[in-house]
């Protein structure tokens, strides 16, 4: 019977009262490590501000929608087994045109056009947008 009074001491317990503890120590710790130690990751760069112009945003909806049909016309044209073994190089370059297209779009819709082509993920589109002209270009 003395085990009883010992029993209850034991029922009194609650683990979910020990967790909400230790889970409040282990987030109290993790606070004080995030602001000693700076972060892995560079913040990311101002969103670009869209272009003032509406022309600029027709013509972005209309790259945009190139590149929409483009991507149409590759999915046909890659559920053709046959044409996808024979012309796999050419379905390719239709996904690059996509991509690069999407790019093209970005870059007009927004006010500062260099800043965004700087962001432009396709090596080469980007290394031509940013090449230095051989001659000066009137009116740049």
């Amino acid at each position: 019977m003395a085990h009883s009074s010992g029993s209850s001491a034991a029922l009194s317990y609650q683990p979910s009262m020990h967790q909400q503890r230790v889970d409040g120590m282990v987030a109290a710790a993790r606070s004080q490590t995030r602001s000693a130690r700076p972060s892995l990751f560079k913040p990311a760069p101002p969103t670009p501000q869209p272009s003032k112009r509406l022309l600029d945003h027709r013509i972005a909806e209309e790259l945009d929608y190139l590149a929409r049909q483009l991507e149409l016309l590759g999915g046909v044209l890659a559920n053709d087994p046959i044409l996808l073994v024979r012309h796999t190089g050419p379905l390719q370059s239709i996904d690059l045109m996509k991509q690069s297209l999407g790019q093209l779009a970005r870059v007009v819709a927004a006010e500062d056009k260099e800043q965004v082509a700087d962001r432009i993920s396709l090596t080469e589109l980007k290394g031509r947008l940013q090449r230095k002209a051989i001659r000066p270009i009137a009116n740049a």
